[in-house]
């Protein structure tokens, strides 16, 4: 009894090559545990039983997979701990089998050439679909570790689930329908021969419910009868599977509210492009629905291509949920689909922003980036052909500032194109360019703040030796740092790639490629900025105050004072540009959504590199005025006067 509980129990033979070994039978008396023990030369196997059959294996310290063949040790008195004499057959890397009493074991190591090879083994027996399913479903289970890293092998697993249950649906019956209940899924087949009245549009098919708790959450569902009139009566199966875990559907952190229910048709059909949708109640599990988010119905795309797991997930192209509708009394959400797929409800960020907003502020951020991306790219030719000419530290910042955001806008205007293409590593490449340069926006964001703190505050003792140098390394390497160990753990977290963004009116779904996963989010980008906007925000008052002192003692007996004023206005508004405060527009709209704040946000911040290409532009002009005054000085007075410091900014300011 209790090593039946233990092992996966499966028929076939194995070729012997013998030597003898033990096995040690444990049972935990208080929790009802059941552990075995294998001692293979210096390393150990070990199968565990949980009391809620929970079947799980170790080999040395990897997880490994165990089935054996038919067999009867309820003659063993297990009452603590128990050896038993197995025989050897076969040890190698990845596989160990052993013969205790009458029965062949496998031991095999959870790695993606092993499981595949056993997977593929399994999609070979038409006729063995219930054995199968319930292998595979063990499979996965005891190699939890590899399905979860390994999007490749979860969408060989969910196809061969698939390929198991149209498997069962071959199998013959008279009734109107048959169950079969698994420990992670329940399974019904409905054979559809007598359908109703033609009055009668739609036709209700009973979900199973595999636990009793689940029952209140068990979803409800209508086919169209029209979508099955052409299939012949003997081939009118409708097979429907809930699941008592998503974790198999899992795969960007999606947040699910409701139980996974997949429904396929008999012979591989696919009911698809219906003239009248299904219609579907999915009640939900939490009807806490946090701000900014809301729920969308979605399926499950498990055709793409599964070498390239970025073009399947969770999508909502044939679905629409009723948002006028959507939930009666908290607890249940209505989904009307043309197509037939594993479906559930999940909960989504949600913009609150209508298709009509979302196309005007996309034709904002495009034109300005465009703009951006050309006048910051005039800026790097431009430094790069007068380098000699001037070197000062000031405007080499400045050009590093249009560098980033070159490189943020090209990278932008490259966004959706990349999500559209369908390719995990373009999408996943853009993502992180766009991080990596957004994060070196901040950087030299600060990096101008506190340049024009040394100059015009501190004043004194500000020569630092190799200094663009060291402010290099920060402004390109610390962002370079996150961005690279981010994508060093994608293998284990994935952060980048797909993201998808819906509409409020329509609840249509807009694809980028950008953080996937929220608390990382808010981690490497919003806490970020909100450390530079706070330097930075001290810093302008700082200057400001300080240039609005040295205005007033520079401008006593002075006419002209209205146009001082002016400068000073326009100083401060560049230097707001120049230090990146504009981007604090996003606290303002933090929690809703505020139309004029997101217009506002985006044009400025979208045209950042043209009015930094502005402010260069009146930097030279400033120079060169300096310069042919310094020509018409006389030769002992430039000889007596000191070196003047770099200009910061393009203002009558007299801060030197």
């Amino acid at each position: 009894m209790f090593i039946l509980h233990l092992l996966l129990l499966i028929s076939g033979t194995l070729a012997v090559n013998c030597s003898n070994a033990d096995a040690t039978f444990c049972l935990n008396t208080t929790t009802g545990d059941i552990s075995m023990t294998i001692k293979i030369l210096q390393e150990t196997i070990t199968i565990t039983d949980e009391a809620n059959d929970n079947l799980k294996g170790y080999w040395a310290s990897s997880e490994c997979y165990v089935e054996c063949t038919s067999m009867n040790l309820t003659s063993i008195n297990l009452t603590e701990c128990q050896t038993v004499q197995i025989t050897e057959v076969k040890n190698s890397t990845n596989k160990f089998i052993f013969k205790i009493s009458s029965s062949m074991c496998e031991v095999t190591n959870c790695t993606v050439e092993a499981i595949t090879a056993l997977m593929r083994g399994i999609q070979g027996h038409p006729n063995e679909g219930l054995k199968d399913l319930g292998r595979i479903l063990n499979m996965r289970n005891m190699c939890t570790h590899l399905f979860k890293a390994n999007p490749t092998m979860a969408m060989m697993f969910i196809g061969a689930e698939r390929g198991l249950v149209h498997n069962i649906m071959n199998i013959s019956f008279t009734k109107d329908s048959v169950s079969y209940n698994f420990r992670d899924l329940a399974l019904t087949v409905f054979n559809l021969t007598n359908l109703t009245s033609a009055n009668d549009k739609m036709v209700q098919i009973i979900v199973p419910e595999l636990l009793p708790e689940n029952k209140p959450y068990i979803p409800e569902m209508w086919i169209p009868i029209d979508a099955l009139q052409n299939i012949p009566e003997e081939e009118r199966k409708v097979a429907v599977v809930t699941y008592t875990s998503p974790n198999q559907f899992l795969f960007k952190e999606e947040l699910m509210r409701t139980i996974v229910m997949r429904i396929e048709m008999e012979g591989d059909r696919r009911l698809e492009n219906l003239i009248t949708p299904l219609k579907m109640k999915f009640k939900l599990l939490d009807p806490k629905i946090p701000v900014n988010y809301s729920l969308s119905c979605k399926y499950f795309n498990e055709y793409g291509n599964i070498n390239l797991p970025d073009t399947v997930f969770w999508k909502t192209d044939g679905c629409v949920t009723k948002i006028n509708n959507s939930v009666i009394n908290n607890s249940v959400v209505e989904c009307i689909c043309n197509h037939a797929t594993p479906f559930a409800v999940l909960l989504i960020a949600d913009l609150s922003i209508d298709s009509v907003h979302w196309q005007v502020l996309s034709y904002i951020s495009y034109i300005g980036c465009g703009l951006s991306a050309f006048f910051t790219a005039i800026s790097l030719l431009t430094y790069v052909i007068t380098a000699k000419s001037r070197v000062d530290n000031a405007n080499s910042i400045h050009v590093s500032l249009s560098g980033a955001l070159f490189l943020l806008n090209t990278s932008f205007l490259l966004n959706e194109w990349g999500a559209s293409l369908g390719i995990g590593g373009v999408c996943i490449f853009i993502a992180a360019a766009i991080h990596y340069s957004l994060l070196s926006c901040f950087t030299w964001m600060a990096i101008e703040a506190v340049h024009l703190y040394l100059l015009l505050v501190k004043v004194f003792n500000t020569y630092y030796r190799h200094y663009m140098a060291k402010l290099s390394v920060i402004g390109w390497g610390v962002p370079g740092i996150i961005v690279g160990v981010s994508l060093a753990v994608k293998d284990i977290k994935p952060l980048y790639g797909p993201t998808e963004m819906t509409m409020a009116d329509t609840n249509q779904t807009n694809t980028i490629c950008w953080i996937m996963d929220i608390p990382f989010f808010y981690t490497m980008n919003l806490a970020y900025f909100t450390l530079i906007f706070v330097l930075n925000s001290g810093i302008l008052l700082t200057v400001t105050t300080r240039i609005c002192q040295l205005q007033r003692y520079g401008s006593k007996g002075k006419p002209g004072k209205a146009s001082l004023a002016w400068k000073e206005i326009c100083t401060v508004l560049g230097l707001t540009c120049l230090l990146g405060i504009t981007w604090g527009l996003a606290f303002l709209s933090y929690g809703y959504v505020n139309l004029p704040i997101l217009y506002l946000f985006s044009i400025f911040n979208s045209l950042q590199g043209f009015f930094i290409f502005l402010w260069i532009c009146g930097t030279a002009g400033k120079d060169r005025d300096r310069a042919a005054n310094t020509k018409s000085t006389s030769a002992a007075l430039n000889t007596s006067t000191a070196k003047p410091k770099e200009e910061m900014f393009p203002g009558n300011i007299p801060y030197q």
